[in-house]
């Protein structure tokens, strides 16, 4: 338990930046590799391109469309595969000075994210003369991290960590040098602590890092309407607003060794607060009651030649969200010495210290997409291809523009096999250098019912990893999309 704690310390205070998936719940999206701007619909539109709601649906006698519980998670380990996982975090041994050494090779330069999202519900109402309304409310949870070399040596040995602490302090008051060779030694008369002579600040430790969380949840409402119409050309214009209730947001960093940041903390989430001695106040902060509230827009637009070539753009999350309860700002430290583990090193939440602060404002994570899409085949296949370029480094956001291909084949009226690839997005950055995953999507629909009355599809960000169990940067993901009726 101590070291999956350990763990979770590292993917929350080690962290380089946090940053999310492009297409949001969408589980057609996630099979296509994210290839979105054209190719969603109804209220799948919404926080993508509200655009589509303009757009003539191929369900021609359908003009409703509403979905419960549509779900997409993954989890991504870059440069670490699963076999040094279980051998680090599950085998149920300590962590002895080589396999601490094992987890600061393994996780050096390498970033890991975990992301989730949900739509509770969504409904869509259409029409070719009035045009599409969209409701939705959706949960969208964000983690990313990135490791450098000095934040796994402090994460993964804390005091024992020969390059912070030249010396250690025994139990008995001795003053010995740090030395894993004479652990064995040092163990039968006791470890206290691990000392330095040279004090150094957190700031120092996280230099060139930083860390971003967010939990939010999202009431949208959007718009469109087809305002052209030739017989080569169509173009639908339209907008999404929305209000957010925020339950959680961090956004810690150091810049030339000066640790500084802000967090609206929850107490629904003590467990992940610990892990950086944060204070746990309720004082407002749960699940029903947020942290903080804003407000945000979307934009897009949809052009259409011949009803088969589809071209889309849209900005997404303008607007901002503001923080008013359990606000706390992070103070550096100068660490002289910490105390001694033998099982975790637990540095972390000795070492991180705040302060109440007042209310503050954030941006939202706002994208630009282009997007563009061809039907072949009496639209049987669909290809398309979307650009998704970041326009702040906001939590929630991409931390690279993602470049995605991808489509839908239908094999049977009733039975749709989608993938593509990607590039970039959230699974691209390191600390070091850029070191791209190419992902490899793959996902199938079933529809039931008369015209499409009915809809179940499951897909996978990468298949190769669900494959090959022995490669490294896995990245696991799942989407699931089972109560999605047209009436």
């Amino acid at each position: 338990m101590k070291k999956l704690l350990l763990l979770i310390s590292i993917l929350t205070a080690t962290v380089h930046s946090v940053f999310g998936q492009a297409e949001g719940s969408v589980v057609s999206a996630t099979a296509r590799g994210g290839v979105a701007t054209t190719m969603v619909t109804d209220y799948q539109s919404i926080g993508i391109n509200p655009a589509n709601l303009g757009i003539r649906s191929k369900y021609e006698t359908k003009h409703v469309t509403f979905g419960l519980l549509e779900t997409n998670a993954s989890g991504f380990v870059q440069g670490v595969n699963m076999s040094q996982l279980k051998s680090l975090f599950l085998s149920g041994d300590s962590l002895s000075p080589s396999k601490q050494l094992q987890g600061i090779n393994a996780f050096k330069g390498a970033n890991a994210s975990l992301n989730a999202d949900v739509m509770l519900f969504g409904l869509a109402i259409q029409s070719d003369k009035l045009g599409g309304l969209a409701f939705s409310v959706n949960d969208v949870v964000r983690s990313y991290a990135g490791f450098s070399q000095n934040l796994t040596n402090f994460a993964f040995s804390g005091a024992s960590s020969t390059q912070y602490f030249e010396s250690l302090y025994l139990k008995n008051g001795q003053t010995v040098a740090n030395d894993p060779n004479q652990y064995a030694n040092y163990s039968k008369i006791g470890i206290d602590s691990g000392i330095t002579a040279h004090p150094f600040n957190l700031g120092q430790v996280l230099n060139g890092s930083n860390l971003k969380a967010q939990y939010n949840r999202t009431f949208n409402a959007a718009y469109a309407k087809e305002v052209f119409r030739n017989e080569v050309f169509s173009l639908s214009v339209g907008l999404g607003v929305k209000y957010v209730m925020s339950y959680y947001y961090m956004n810690l960093s150091s810049d030339h060794g000066e640790l500084k940041g802000n967090i609206a903390n929850n107490s629904a989430f003590t467990s992940f607060s610990s892990h950086l001695n944060i204070p746990n106040k309720t004082n407002g902060g749960n699940l029903i009651d947020p942290v903080g509230q804003g407000y945000g827009i979307d934009i897009g637009v949809t052009g259409t030649i011949l009803d088969v070539l589809k071209v889309g753009v849209a900005v997404v999350n303008l607007g901002s969200i503001t923080y008013f309860k359990n606000t706390l700002q992070v103070t550096d430290t100068t660490i002289h010495s910490i105390a001694y583990s033998p099982t975790t090193a637990d540095a972390f939440n000795k070492t991180v210290y705040w302060k109440q602060s007042h209310s503050f404002t954030v941006q939202m994570p706002t994208m630009f997409r282009f997007g563009a899409s061809i039907s072949l085949l009496e639209k049987k296949v669909e290809i398309g291809t979307d650009i998704v370029v970041p326009l702040n480094n906001e939590a929630g956001n991409i931390n690279k523009a993602l470049y995605a291909v991808g489509g839908d084949v239908y094999l049977t009226r009733w039975f749709k096999v989608s993938s593509g690839t990607s590039i970039g997005g959230n699974y691209a950055n390191s600390i070091y250098y850029y070191r791209p995953h190419v992902s490899v999507p793959l996902g199938f629909t079933l529809i039931a019912g008369e015209n499409g009355g009915w809809e179940v599809g499951f897909s996978t960000r990468d298949i190769v990893s669900l494959i090959n169990q022995g490669g490294k940067s896995p990245l696991y993901s799942m989407g699931m999309c089972v109560f999605r009726f047209r009436v």
